[in-house]
């Protein structure tokens, strides 16, 4: 290292040029070392190199560097921390580094280690955002990391450059937070990564995943010097880096973007295609790039995925400029809002850094855009080459309400009036929707129905475009759950009609009673439809389960769906939906009829007494009655026969009472009164500590406020921990249930028959009522079956069984309460 000019200030020599409250603030800084010798040691050390020994050798009384102290005033050295990383030259800054790895006792067999312990003390330093902070972190460029790393000693036969990306885009097993490469955040560090592409090039490539992702979207800044990086990132392993690369790569010319992309045609893994396909589909040139590559050369055939991916991009390519393909749209209308005018703006400005995490909190953006459109022109405005693509990808990446699901997942129709347009010029985008694709990036992630999303927002649509006829067919002659949504979109075209009448003489199994189902609901005469449930096949669901409407089993047809993705194999998914049941939700924001309400008042016949317990001996001086609270009251006339597999009452109302008490148990139960009986307001005095709320009657009041309960139809499936017994007749009911759990109808927290709902694998509750806790006989498991089930209370979920041979008999006394909580 070379000589360095020092001067004497205080007693401590100081490099020439630096601060003179360098020496203070470094004493400071070190204040937690020993002191005495090793402290006067290791500042002069830093401030001019001498006795490099301090690193390892320990003091006269043996104490060594790494022998510390607590800090005294933790303020004063953090402040002292900042002047350092301000004040200091390179040469003193790369000997504090080697001085701080050393006292850290970090293994030092990497001689470049050090430059990380000295960037994450100055990460540390800069992190709480003070204008002092601001400074320090203005200074602290990667080019001054690399002057450090230069000065202190880059690694042997490597530059100082490729130490310095080396160490900012690293993790430490022990340290994730702040990261290190905040400090490449900045214009500066852009104008770093620029200047030195090929060597970031080398470092990302054996960068992680977080980091590359990083890289990824940093390197947008300057598209064109990043290019080759970008192209091999695009086909990335992970699907996050994946799309964030291919964001990058939007900012740049269409043509340029053709020439990184087309050599993944025919070499990249088939599986990391898509996006890149995507891509070069929405590009000038693009298109041409995959036929070209589909026109392999004698004797190199493409492979059998391969070929299929780039035909079936080709093709839908096509459809965009073949007859009927575009349907009218109304032109675009820049939005009133100014609020959303100007978010517009500022979204718009900072998109080229923010990857395919593109405006965050969009939502509730959507909402006020009454066409999607003007995200997509001012992207377009702003010279993003993706901007169809991008504005879509919303309904899949991003999440909204109270559970985070996608936006896709939960699309309404009237929420679908604000996004057709943009599709409607773009049917080959439609077409690629209709395919299905897996909108995850990560596997923990919802995954949105693509299929489902396009024929809801396709029914907006004012006409079919021509060219999507066949395969919108296709789909309304098939099997699956979206063949009803189709044949609403096709309405009454006349090419998919004839096309339903071909497939009744003459096409598959499955294409007969498909087409027989659609003509005949359509009147069509001499058509007879095939019984309910038939695109299960014969004896899979069970007779109650089959009579169920189409909409309803939908979601059985999801679940089977998924369970085979999740390589459940094909018979062991039938005889799981044998178990399905029929049951009804019910919810205040449903679309059936009402069938009951919450909380009082309480009506009963008069000679009924109020539900409730007695204690004391009868007749004695600590003889009271504590009544039951009344929880929910439901008119059985309102649900239909069939909608549940139980033997109800035609009429009359059913009375669920409960007293949602954790200590011992919560007591409760059911009255019913049949029709035509006189009934009466009873005063009612429930006197307990309710789970999760003050008193009864602040329960109560809630409970009024949710006002009337309207039915929605469903469906149900086995959700809690299956017995040994289960378990031998279904080898994958854990993933069988997992997959069924995550189905989510909408319906609310009421339930009326089908299976008890899991919670927190505490056990079958219907089940458990066969094994009561008091010294009742056991009874037979199979018997019992759940009435309802109200998931009400914070994190609990109140069930009410009865054997099937008492609800037959009205024997509504003998129900029981169960109430499973996480308080």
């Amino acid at each position: 290292m070379a000589q360095e000019e020092t001067e004497n200030t205080g007693g401590v020599r100081l490099v020439t040029g630096a601060p003179a409250g360098l020496a203070a603030a470094l004493r400071t800084r070190l204040a937690p070392l020993t002191p005495g010798r090793v402290l006067d040691g290791a500042v002069a050390y830093v401030l001019h190199g001498t006795g490099p020994e301090v690193l390892d050798a320990p003091g006269d009384e043996g104490d060594g560097v790494a022998d510390r102290r607590p800090e005294a005033d933790p303020e004063a050295a953090d402040a002292a921390r900042l002047v350092v990383h301000r004040d200091a030259p390179a040469g003193v800054l790369a000997r504090f580094g080697r001085l701080l790895h050393a006292v850290a006792g970090s293994d030092r067999s990497d001689s470049a280690a050090w430059l990380g312990t000295l960037a994450d003390d100055v990460v540390d330093a800069v992190w709480a955002g003070s204008a002092e902070c601001q400074e320090v972190r203005a200074r602290w460029t990667p080019g001054l990391l690399a002057e450090v790393a230069r000065v202190g000693g880059a690694p042997g036969g490597r530059t100082p450059v490729h130490t310095t990306l080396t160490t900012l885009l690293r993790i430490r097993p022990d340290r994730r937070w702040p990261p290190r490469h905040v400090l490449l955040a900045t214009e500066a560090g852009d104008a770093f990564l620029a200047r030195h592409a090929e060597v970031v090039a080398e470092v990302v490539a054996a960068a992680d995943t977080g980091h590359r992702r990083f890289a990824a979207v940093r390197c947008a800044q300057d598209a064109g010097r990043h290019a080759a990086l970008l192209a091999a990132l695009a086909v990335d392993e992970d699907a996050g880096v994946r799309a964030d690369a291919l964001a990058s790569l939007a900012w740049l010319e269409g043509l340029r973007q053709v020439a990184v992309l087309r050599p993944h045609l025919t070499a990249a893994a088939p599986d990391r295609l898509a996006g890149v396909l995507g891509r070069l589909a929405d590009l000038d040139g693009g298109c041409a790039a995959i036929e070209d590559a589909l026109e392999a050369p004698e004797g190199q055939p493409l492979d059998a995925e391969r070929a299929r991916q780039l035909r079936r991009t080709a093709d839908r390519a096509a459809l965009a400029s073949g007859p009927g393909a575009v349907v009218p749209v109304p032109r675009t209308v820049p939005p009133g809002d100014a609020e959303l005018l100007a978010e517009l703006d500022t979204r718009v400005a900072a998109a080229r850094l923010e990857g395919a995490s593109f405006w965050p909190g969009v939502e509730r953006w959507l909402a006020r855009t009454s066409d999607v459109r003007v995200l997509r022109d001012a992207l377009r405005r702003a010279g993003a080459t993706d901007a169809d693509r991008r504005v879509a990808t919303l309904l899949t990446t991003r999440t909204t309400g109270a559970f985070g699901r996608p936006v896709g997942a939960v699309l309404t129709p009237g929420d679908a009036v604000r996004w057709w347009p943009l599709f409607a010029e773009r049917p080959d985008l439609v077409a690629e929707y209709l395919d299905g694709f897996d909108t995850r990036t990560h596997p923990d992630q919802e995954a949105v129905d693509t299929i489902h999303l396009m024929l809801t927002v396709l029914e907006c649509f004012p006409e079919v475009p021509g060219t999507l006829v066949p395969r919108l067919t296709s789909i309304a002659l098939g099997a699956s759950r979206h063949r009803l949504a189709a044949r609403r979109v096709l309405g009454d075209h006349a090419g998919a009609r004839d096309a339903a009448r071909t497939a009744l003489d003459g096409g598959s199994e499955t294409a007969r009673r498909s087409a027989a189902e659609w003509l005949a609901g359509r009147g069509e005469p001499g058509v007879v439809a095939p019984e309910p449930g038939w695109e299960f096949g014969e004896g899979v669901l069970a007779p109650a389960a089959r009579t169920l409407p189409p909409a309803t089993l939908w979601w059985l047809d999801r679940f089977r769906e998924q369970a085979l993705e999740r390589g459940v194999p094909a018979p062991d998914v039938d005889r799981w939906l044998g178990l399905a049941r029929p049951m009804l939700r019910m919810a205040a924001d449903g679309n059936g009829p009402v069938v009951g309400r919450l909380g009082g008042p309480l009506m009963l016949p008069p000679d009924v007494p109020t539900p409730g317990d007695r204690h004391g001996a009868a007749g004695a001086e600590d003889e009271y009655a504590s009544d039951h609270q009344l929880i929910a009251t439901l008119d059985l006339s309102a649900v239909p026969p069939g909608a549940t597999d139980l033997p109800l009452p035609p009429d009359g109302s059913l009375l669920l009472f409960v007293n949602a008490d954790l200590e011992p148990w919560p007591e409760g139960g059911a009255v019913y009164v049949p029709a035509g009986v006189p009934v009466e307001e009873r005063e009612s005095s429930p006197d307990y500590e309710v789970y999760e709320y003050d008193t009864p009657e602040e329960l109560d009041a809630e409970l009024r406020d949710v006002g009337d309960l309207r039915l929605v139809p469903g469906v149900s499936l086995p959700t809690t921990p299956p017995d040994a017994a289960t378990l031998a007749r279904h080898p994958h009911a854990e993933t069988l249930r997992e997959v069924w759990s995550d189905q989510r109808d909408g319906g609310g927290g009421w339930q009326l028959g089908g299976h008890a709902a899991n919670f927190d694998d505490y056990g079958d509750p219907v089940a458990g009522s066969a094994e009561p806790d008091d010294e009742a006989p056991l009874s037979d498991r199979d018997a019992w079956v759940l009435l309802a089930q109200w998931a009400g209370f914070p994190m609990s979920i109140l069930y009410w069984t009865i054997t099937r041979q008492d609800l037959a008999a009205r024997r509504f006394d003998r129900v029981a309460v169960q109430m499973q909580a996480n308080p």
